[in-house]
C-alpha cells in the first residue's frame, strides 16, 4: 500500500467534510430568515465557545470550575463600562477585557490549587458569587440595574448591528478560531501536560511536569476566551447585569461539554448543538405548561449521561460501528498500522533535515 497516498487521501476526505459542514453554517442565514432561529445559532456559538473555555479546565486537566460566568461578566462589563464612560472602541476595548478577565483569574486562583476535587469547585462558585455580590453593591457597576452600551447606526468598527446576522457570523468565526486553538493546545506540551495532570497529579509531578504552572495557564486561557465571550454577548445584547454570574449561567456551560464528551475538544461542539436548540425548543413550547422545562430537561439529561455514559456522545461514538462505517465507507481511514507508519517516516524526515 501506497502510505502517502492513503493517508493524504484519508485527509482530503476529512477535509471536505467538514468543509461541507462549514458551508452548511456559512449559507444557514441565507435560507432561514426567521430571527428566533438565527438567535438559536448565536446561542449555540457563544455558548459552545464558553464549553470550550471551560473544557480546558475541567475536561483536559481536571479542575471542575463552576465559576465560568464570572470571567464572562468581567469580560462584559470591562467593555460596557469602557466604551460608556470613555467612549473606546470596543475592538480595542476586548483585548483589555480579555488581559483584564485573565489577570483576575491568575491572580486569584493560583493559591487554590493546592485544592483538590470538590474544595476547588466550592472556590470557583464562591468566586463567581462574590463578584456577583460586588456588582450588585457598587454604584460604579451599576448594582442591580447593570450597565448598557449604546445603540446607534450599523456599524463594523463599533460592532454594532439592527440584524442578527452579522452577528452569526462573527459568533461561528468566534467558535471555529477558539475550536482551532483548543486542537492545537491539545496536541502541544501544554496539551499533554494538562492530560497528565488530570490523569495522575502526583505522577507528573514525578515526571516533572509542575501542576500549579500547568493550571495555572490552563485557568487564565479558560478566562481570556471567557472575556472575549463577554464581549461578544455584550455587543450582542447591548445590556450586561449581575445575572449574567448566577450559578445556572455557569452550569449551561459545562452542560454542553459533559454531554459532548468533556474528554474530546470537539465535545463542547457537539454537546452545544444538540442540547442548546433543544433547551431553546422546550421552552418556547412548554414554558407556559411547565415553567423551567429547559432546566429540568439539562438535569435530566446530565444525570442520564453520568449514569449510562459519562464519556458523553464522543465516547459513545468512538466505540460504535457507526464510526467505523464513518472512517471505511466515507473517509477512507488507513489503519492504525498505516498511519503510524506515516507519522514515522514524517519523523524520519525531519530528523534527516535537521
Amino acid at each position: 500500500m501506497d502510505v502517502k497516498k492513503a493517508v493524504s487521501g484519508y485527509r482530503r476526505n476529512l477535509t471536505i467534510v467538514v468543509g461541507a459542514l462549514l458551508a452548511v453554517f456559512l449559507v444557514l442565514p441565507l435560507i432561514v430568515k426567521t430571527p428566533y432561529i438565527i438567535n438559536i445559532f448565536i446561542l449555540v456559538f457563544y455558548i459552545s465557545t464558553m464549553s470550550m473555555a471551560w473544557n480546558i479546565l475541567g475536561g483536559m486537566t481536571g479542575q471542575n470550575s463552576l465559576g465560568l460566568a464570572a470571567y464572562m461578566g468581567i469580560g462584559a462589563y470591562t467593555v460596557c463600562l469602557i466604551v460608556t464612560k470613555l467612549n473606546w472602541n470596543p475592538w480595542v476595548v476586548s483585548i483589555l477585557a480579555m488581559l483584564v478577565t485573565g489577570l483576575i483569574a491568575g491572580v486569584i486562583f493560583f493559591p487554590c490549587f493546592i485544592l483538590k476535587g470538590p474544595y476547588f469547585t466550592l472556590v470557583s462558585i464562591a468566586f463567581a458569587e462574590s463578584m456577583r455580590q460586588f456588582i450588585i453593591n457598587s454604584e460604579f457597576f451599576g448594582r442591580a440595574s447593570g450597565v448598557g452600551l449604546p445603540f446607534g447606526e450599523d456599524s463594523f468598527l463599533q460592532f454594532r448591528f439592527a440584524s442578527k446576522v452579522p452577528y452569526y457570523y462573527a459568533g461561528l468565526i468566534m467558535m471555529v478560531a477558539v475550536y482551532a486553538i483548543m486542537k492545537r493546545i491539545d496536541n502541544t506540551k501544554i496539551g499533554f501536560a494538562l492530560k497528565t495532570i488530570r490523569e495522575d497529579e502526583d505522577a507528573a509531578a514525578a515526571i516533572g511536569i509542575n501542576p500549579t504552572k500547568y493550571k495555572v495557564i490552563a485557568v487564565v486561557i479558560s478566562a481570556v476566551i471567557a472575556g472575549f465571550v463577554g464581549f461578544f454577548y455584550a455587543s450582542y445584547i447591548r445590556y450586561v447585569d449581575p445575572d449574567l454570574m448566577v450559578q445556572a449561567k455557569s452550569t449551561e456551560f459545562v452542560l454542553p461539554a459533559v454531554v459532548g464528551g468533556a474528554a474530546y475538544v470537539e465535545g463542547p461542539l457537539v454537546g452545544g448543538l444538540i442540547m442548546i436548540p433543544l433547551s431553546e425548543f422546550l421552552r418556547a413550547n412548554f414554558a407556559r405548561v411547565l415553567p423551567g422545562i429547559n432546566m429540568i430537561m439539562y438535569a435530566v439529561v446530565l444525570l442520564v449521561v453520568i449514569r449510562f455514559r459519562p464519556s458523553g456522545i464522543l465516547g459513545w461514538y468512538m466505540d460504535s460501528n457507526f464510526k467505523k462505517f464513518i472512517d471505511e465507507k466515507i473517509l477512507k481511514k488507513p489503519s492504525l498500522d498505516v498511519l503510524e507508519e506515516y507519522q514515522m517516516m514524517n519523523y524520519e524526515s525531519r530528523k534527516g533535515g535537521k
